[in-house]
Formats: C-alpha cells, structure tokens, sequence
C-alpha cells in the first residue's frame, strides 16, 4: 500500500499513464475541453499547486471508497500523461483507496477528469482555474446536509447504511438527523457553527417548545453559550415540574392555593402557621390544620424543586399570636435583606452550574500536554513567586482529569507530566479560589478571580451570566478598597505634615530662665519622706520554728 506521503506528492514516474491511444490521439487533435477516465494513479501533482498541505484524506477517501469520485478533476495533458489542475486532494484520496482495496464494486478504477488542452502551456491560466475552482466550492451547510440525509431515510436507508455510503461516522448522522426536527431557530445556529453534534442531541429535549428553543439559540456566542442556557432551562422546566407536582398534591388533599402577597411576609395579614401560636403559648400542626377553612397553601418555587407551606389568613380573628421576627425593622428593609439573600444564594446556585460547564472547558482546554503549555509559564511563576497559594485544598478528581494522573505522579514522572500536573495544581487553586468566593467565603486573593476569569474567556471560554455578575463586582469592591486606601493615606499623609508643623515649633520655643529671686527657697520645699524599708535587714530570715536549730 502506497503510504499517504508518496499519494500526496504523487510520485509516480510510469510511462503508460493508462490511458488508451484513441485517447491520446483526440487530446493532441482536440483543444475543447473533454470528458475522460483516468485513473488517479496516473495523474500527476502540479508543481504550483497553491495546496501546500493536502491535510486529512481519511474522512474523503472514506467517501470515494463507498460511492466514487463525483466530481470531475480538470486536468492538462502532456506528453507524458496528464497533469492535475484542480483536485489534488480527490485525486489523492482516490489513490489511497485503490492501493487499499477499497473501491465501489463493479466500479473502474478510474475518475472522472475534465481534460483541458486549451491549457496546455498556459501557466497562468492554470493558476487562475486553481484559484477559481477552490474559491467556487462552498461546502452543504449542515441543514442541507441534515435534509440530504432525511430524504435518504425516506427512500428506506437507515442511519448505518446513510453513513456507510456517506463515509461518515454514525453519530454523526444520527445528530443531523435530529437537526430537522428542531425548528429554523436551531437549523440557522448550527450553519453558523454555534450548534456542536452534542448540543443537538441536548436540544432534543426542547423540540417540543418552539419559545425555549429560540431563547436557548438567541445570541449565543459559540457551543460554551449554549450549554449555559441549556443548563438554565433544563433546570427551570424541573422546576415547573416539581409545581405541578406540589399543586396536583396539594388539591387531591383539599387544600386551598394561593398567591404571596406582594409584601409577604412582613407587612401582610396572612402568616406562616409555624410561625404563630396560640394564646396559651401552644405550637398549631400545620398537617391538622391545612384543609379547614380559614387556611391556605402557598407553593414555594426553590432554586431546583419547589415546596409547600400552609398559611392562616387572619391569625387575629383566630385569637393566634405571631412569632415572627420580635425586633422591628421597617418592611421595605427586611424586604430589601431577604431580596439580597435570596439573590447571593442564587448566585452561588448559579455559580456553582457554571463552574460544572467551566470545568469541562478547562479539561478540554488544558488537559492535553499541548494545553497545558499555554499555562505553563503562569504555572511555574506561582510555583516560584507565590507557592502558598499553590498550597489550597485540591479537588483530586478534577485534578485527575486535568492532568491525567495523581499529584503523586510527580515523584517518578518526566517532564512532560511535571508540567502538566503543575499546571493542573494552579488551575485547580485558581478554581478552588472561585468557588469559596461562590460560596460566600472570605478569601486573600479576589483580584486572581477575575484575573483568571478573564484569561479564560480570552482563551474561548464564554462566561455565564453569574460569572460575569461575580467579575464585575469583585471589580467594583476592589475599585471602592482602592479608593478607600487612597483616602486613609491622603488623610495618614495630612495628619504627618501637622504633626510634623507641630514639632517645628516645638523646636522654635527658647528656654527661659527665673532670676535667683525668684526661685523658691530649699528649706520651704516639701520634706522627702524617709525611705520606710530603710531599716529592714533583707537578709534576715524568718524566725525559728520552735525545737528548731
């Protein structure tokens, strides 16, 4: 079998091209262009090829293997055979699958080749039929090529036969396949190249909602954006699931529903049963209480699920006592408190969804040897300049996948590993880092958050909206520290330069000196008192106890 090298240079030196005399004879006659099979053995590579490199032949050759070589290459001919024009690659292609016995059957062993004797000797022609030629192709989009493949589906092929003419992977198939059912929405997006063969087999899911499939779609950057959004609204669907479940519930046991109050629940009447109780200090059984009239449910959404809790809607007139919040806050502040909590905890919700979609990208994008050198240099800076922080609490599968191995690799491994589980060691410090600020937790080193947040996203990460939100405060806060420091040293400054006018003229201030009259008299001064241990003998021990010595 001809290795690819020599298909690739097409160093082939036969004098019988293969091609018969009647066929010589009509290109030496003939100088319109004409049809002819050659075979591709016997063509020979252009010396200006504008192709320098004839790049993967295996997914084409696949093709030719199963249905031939369609479109016809434009060749030359010259005394010694023909010379390719256009279509080195098919040509190529075509060779390997001959040497490797993979060719349609009942096929000859030849391609289809435009022959053009008007350019025999014309350079420049045939630089210009190379540029039109390869600036004319414009491959199927992946619609048009989703709908090829439908339409061969309904002729009774099925996937594996659709690849196997094709000379494609199933898989692939199968998700173009999936492509039409999804609407224009998803069809446009994966034209554009925003739609990857994973993120269509996940929109599957949401077919049936035309809404959630535009909003999924609707600008969206690359594949990272969309795995967000699909991330967002596979969660909110699990919520209004978990409604419906909890409201079906609730009505089958005969409990009335309804709406929170737009000021719950600190300026309403209505109240949580387990926050009230009787006059007698008892606790009310919410469960014993729920159906009978004077008495409600309130779904709750939650981040993922969504629960229940039963309410009284006149705890007065029931003679019931509130044990809510005892100390008063004004119902605009604690509203306003709760909206921030509420909005953290959901950050951090967020936050913690993202970071499962970042990390992918971190193992995708740095978790090769060839990745991780883009890290390198950073990696090995912290190493040398910052090791403490190097020193955080790993996530040892994260790492795992990251760098291929345990930290405990490095004891026997190479360089090449060293590198990569060094780098694995800062990444998984600079993630760890971002999630305890997710999680509410102080940290030393906020400004590396945004830092890294950054290099990734220059490096084709997307960030989530949580990301974003989280960047763009951790800059506010260290905007507002920056000037909170430049006002104290303003004012540290301020207070030097008075202290420092102060001792100037302390300095300036001469010393004064009393007549001798009018200084007071020695004996008038005031008597120093005797010094009272001045007769003790320090020396002395204690008395002898009795029968002592």
């Amino acid at each position: 079998m001809c290795t690819a090298r020599a298909v690739c240079l097409f160093a082939w030196s036969r004098k019988d091209p293969g091609v018969t005399a009647p066929t010589k004879a009509r290109s030496r006659a003939k100088k319109a262009p004409y049809l002819a099979q050659i075979d591709p053995r016997d063509l020979l590579a252009h010396p200006r090829n504008l192709r320098t490199q004839l790049g993967d032949l295996a997914e084409l050759r696949d093709s030719i293997a199963a249905s031939g070589v369609l479109q016809a290459l434009t060749v030359v001919p010259e005394d010694d055979g023909h010379r390719i024009v256009a279509g080195h690659r098919r040509a190529a292609a075509a060779a390997e699958a001959l040497e490797a016995g993979e060719w349609p059957e009942g096929q000859p062993h030849t391609v289809p080749c435009l022959v053009r004797p008007d350019m025999v000797g014309m350079a420049p022609a045939q630089i210009v039929a190379m540029l039109v030629e390869n600036d004319q192709r414009v491959d199927l989009t992946e619609s048009e090529r989703a709908a090829g493949y439908a339409q061969l589906e309904l002729f009774g092929l099925d996937v594996a036969e659709i690849a196997r003419r094709t000379g494609r992977a199933q898989k692939h198939v199968q998700s173009a396949l999936k492509l039409t059912k999804l609407g224009e929405a998803a069809t446009a997006a994966a034209d554009a190249g925003k739609l990857s063969l994973e993120d269509i087999a996940e929109l599957e899911e949401f077919e049936d909602d035309p809404t959630v499939m535009e909003k999924i779609l609707k600008d969206v950057g690359n594949s990272w954006g969309i795995k967000h959004k699909v991330q967002e609204e596979r969660r909110k669907r699990q919520v209004k699931e978990a409604i419906a479940a909890v409201n079906a519930e609730l009505e089958a046991a005969g409990v009335k529903l309804v709406k929170k109050p737009k000021e719950w629940p600190y300026n309403c009447q209505m109240a949580r049963v387990d926050q009230l109780e009787t006059a007698d200090g008892e606790k009310i059984d919410p469960e014993a209480v729920k159906a009978l009239d004077g008495y409600a449910a309130v779904i709750e959404e939650r981040w993922d699920s969504a629960g229940a809790f039963i309410v009284c809607l006149d705890p007065e007139a029931h003679g019931y006592k509130r044990t809510g919040h005892t100390y008063y806050k004004s119902p605009a502040e604690v509203a306003a408190k709760e909206a921030a909590d509420k909005a953290r905890e959901e950050l951090a919700a967020r936050l913690k969804e993202s970071g499962a979609v970042r990390r992918r990208f971190l193992v995708e994008k740095y978790g090769s040897a060839k990745g991780a050198k883009a890290l390198l240099v950073e990696a090995t800076r912290f190493a040398v300049v910052w090791p403490d922080f190097l020193q955080y609490r790993l996530d040892r599968e994260f790492i795992k996948d990251l760098a291929g191995g345990e930290l405990t690799d490095g004891v026997t491994a190479g360089q090449d590993r060293l590198n990569r589980l060094l780098v694995a060691r800062m990444v998984g410090a600079q993630e760890h880092n971002v999630e305890q600020v997710a999680d509410g937790r102080w940290v030393a080193h906020k400004d590396l958050i945004v830092l890294w947040l950054t290099r990734l996203e220059e490096d084709g990460y997307e960030l989530s909206d949580a990301e974003a939100a989280l960047r763009a405060r951790l800059v506010a806060e260290e905007e507002k520290r920056k000037l909170a420091e430049a006002e104290e040293e303003a004012e540290r400054l301020a207070y030097e330069a008075e202290e420092a006018e102060q001792d100037g003229e302390e300095r300036a201030v001469v010393d004064v000196h009393l007549p001798e009259h009018d200084v007071e008299p020695e004996s008038d001064a005031e008597p120093v008192d005797p010094d009272p241990c001045a007769e003790i003998d320090l020396d002395a021990g204690e008395p002898a106890a009795e029968g002592d010595e």
